[in-house]
């Protein structure tokens, strides 16, 4: 074999190898630019679902100018209220956790919703239904999780203060000197209106973790 010839096919292993090369490589870019695109595909996708779950659990917040002042309270107390460090006792056990302003300002008894509220409530718990079925379908587990314990709370919500008195009877208890015990439907009512405010607070920060690390 010549030296032209020896040349010739030196010259097209290193054109297949070039080619191979930039072939694997345009392949590879191709496949992360895939990744990245299916990554942020489903990253807007669950933004999409947790912002029009957390705009219908919003518009099903019961429409009175003390329910709307409690939740704006409540976030206002979680972003500015400093957390202490830890206390302990002398057994080592941690003592009570420390309480917002709003927690202190939160009042003894809430209104129960109107009647303006009634009438609209079936069609905001229908949209938040809805929404909740986004955030159940594009969501991880966990924070599927905590938008249908809002949902759940919506529903006792609209079912209103029959259910609550029902439970009031259910929960009554004696105590030692013969007298009930047990919470009455407005306590019953209150915890109800406190717990929907504090998963919403939770659903949003959980969403913001999970959309902050995704991204």
């Amino acid at each position: 074999m010549d030296e032209a010839m020896t040349g010739l096919i030196t010259g097209l292993l290193a054109a297949l190898v070039a080619l191979g090369t930039a072939i694997w490589t345009n392949a590879r870019a191709e496949r992360r630019q895939e990744v990245s695109q299916r990554a942020q595909w489903t990253h807007d996708r669950r933004r999409d679902a947790y912002l029009t779950f957390s705009k219908a659990a919003r518009a099903f917040v019961p429409l009175t100018e003390e329910m709307f002042l409690l939740f704006a309270r409540a976030d206002a107390a979680h972003v500015t209220t400093p957390v202490p460090e830890p206390e302990f006792t002398v057994d080592g056990e941690q003592m009570a956790l420390y309480e917002t302003w709003h927690q202190a300002l939160m009042p003894d008894e809430v209104a129960e919703p109107g009647e303006q509220w009634k009438q609209a409530a079936p069609e905001l718990l229908q949209d938040l239904t809805a929404a909740y079925d986004g955030v159940d379908l594009e969501g991880p587990r966990e924070i599927a999780k905590v938008a249908y314990s809002i949902l759940a709370t919506a529903h006792r919500l609209h079912t209103g203060m029959p259910l609550f008195e029902m439970e009031e009877k259910y929960q009554e208890e004696i105590d030692e000197d013969g007298r009930r015990g047990g919470p009455s439907a407005q306590i019953l009512f209150n915890e109800e209106v406190r717990q929907y405010f504090r998963v919403l607070a939770n659903f949003r920060q959980q969403a913001k973790t999970l959309l902050e690390q995704a991204g």
